[in-house]
């Protein structure tokens, strides 16, 4: 075993400079851009003016791993890393993040250090070395670095261990993928069908969101991290991530009940369309069992008039609805009135019943993608705990 020290040295802190007025300013990663499984998302890279003098250094090579330092939640731990292989000397990286680059590449590939990183962090190694200061989870970056072990292996097996790997990762992001793809054939069709919701140029006819069945929030009277007596029981627990995580049907649960807790809460029957209005807004799903939720998230019964798929998908084009019929107040916080009052196209129940049949049959194909999904990341899971321990 070797510290990961002796193989990185201390990490380099980031920057943030100032805000970039002359649109001139160079791009810089933060956390925002981390992806869970490692890879940095480009999509919203903003770019900052630095004006410090030698951080010739800091700018990104192939080959760096970047560590989260600061961030993270109770659900999702500091400490999370991604490796860059993208273009060098142009990308920054912020001050809540750290730069971690081998020094000897002839005895340590710099992939195989992201995955000994990366497996650490999934294994809860981190948690070790947090501390919290103001709602932040920090990363005791220095400590963690002393600390570490990694496995001192070959590189000629550091090199065959990181091709099996990231051929399974490859695997992984292109089911994704289809399911992704999948996901937007699904919504071309609605459009196809039913027109964009936020304009209705078909011209059907319109109801209030509150007037097509039971919308209310759910019921909490005590905030369980304060009354874990509530907690524990028989009785499935939804949160708005459960919901925001769910791929149209809810069909699992970390939290349970006990007797008490349902008491003070209500059961709401299976089919029940959720929707969150606290932390990601308006994320939709189908509860798959009876469950209870607390009121940042909301339920939603219909009547005979709408379909509770379709009122799912409706949502899916929630944030251009909202654009068009919410005051900009609302836009980032909304709550059940102006749920009530958003305008809903209601086309004939056939039509809705014809969508719906196809849904379910692009159900059936990413059933099966996802099927071979869970497998691929089963794999991957398996060979990183036989590399990493």
């Amino acid at each position: 075993m070797a510290k990961l020290i002796d193989i990185t040295g201390k990490a380099l802190s980031g920057e943030w400079g100032s805000e970039d007025v002359s649109g001139q300013g160079i791009p810089i990663l933060r956390t925002t851009n981390f992806t869970n499984e490692g890879t940095i998302d480009y999509s919203s890279v903003v770019t900052r003016t630095v004006t410090k003098k030698n951080i010739r250094d800091k700018f990104l090579k192939n080959g760096d791993i970047i560590i989260e330092k600061s961030g993270g939640s109770d659900k999702q731990p500091v400490g999370r890393v991604v490796y860059f292989d993208s273009i060098e000397n142009k990308y920054l990286f912020n001050n809540f993040t750290g730069l971690l680059r081998v020094k000897d590449k002839n005895k340590w590939l710099p992939k195989y250090v992201f995955y000994s990183l990366f497996s650490a962090y999934k294994q809860g190694k981190t948690k070790y070395f947090e501390n919290r200061t103001t709602g932040l989870h920090n990363l005791q970056t220095d400590s963690y670095i002393k600390n570490l072990e990694i496995k001192d292996v070959p590189i000629h097996v550091q090199q065959k261990e990181c091709d099996i790997l990231d051929n399974i990762c490859g695997q992984v992001m292109l089911r994704k993928k289809q399911l992704s793809q999948y996901d937007q054939i699904v919504n071309a069709r609605f459009i196809e069908m039913f027109g964009d919701p936020s304009v209705n140029p078909k011209g059907w006819p319109l109801r209030k969101l509150g007037n097509l069945g039971e919308l209310n929030r759910g019921v909490s009277k005590h905030r369980p991290r304060n009354a874990p007596e509530l907690l524990g029981g028989i009785y499935p627990l939804i949160q708005t991530g459960d919901v925001a995580n769910s791929a149209t049907y809810i069909s699992g649960y970390t939290s349970t009940y006990s007797e008490l807790g349902l008491k003070q809460s209500r059961m709401w029957p299976k089919g029940t369309l959720c929707i969150t209005i606290a932390a990601n807004i308006a994320k939709t799903g189908i509860l798959d069992f009876d469950a209870c939720f607390p009121d940042s998230v909301v339920g939603f019964i219909p009547d005979k008039i709408v379909d509770t798929l379709y009122i799912h998908y409706w949502f899916s084009f929630f944030q251009k609805i909202l654009e068009e019929q919410a005051p900009q107040s609302a836009q980032k916080n909304i709550n059940l009135k102006i749920l009530r009052d958003l305008n809903v196209m209601v086309p004939p129940y056939g039509l809705q019943e014809q969508f719906i049949n196809f849904v379910y049959q692009v159900n059936k194909s990413k059933s099966a993608i996802q099927k071979s999904l869970d497998e691929t990341q089963t794999l991957f899971n398996s060979l990183m705990q036989e590399y990493f321990g």
